[in-house]
């Protein structure tokens, strides 16, 4: 994917920096479960060309 657009640069470092930094999942899982939250998963959606990362927990109120 290349575009010819001015930004399309700015728009790519952004995405690859956001990579970067990203938390991994099992540190994401591991706060989940120290917060107190329970039944802790990670779900992954992968539609067509797109891949959604959601987490679910369940906390007892």
């Amino acid at each position: 994917m290349v575009g010819r657009k001015k930004n399309t640069r700015q728009l790519w470092r952004y995405y690859w920096d956001t990579i970067e930094a990203c938390v991994p999942p099992e540190q994401v899982l591991a706060t989940l479960r120290a917060a107190g939250f329970s039944d802790v998963r990670r779900h992954i959606e992968v539609k067509g060309t797109s891949i959604l990362a959601e987490y679910q927990a369940s906390k007892s109120l």
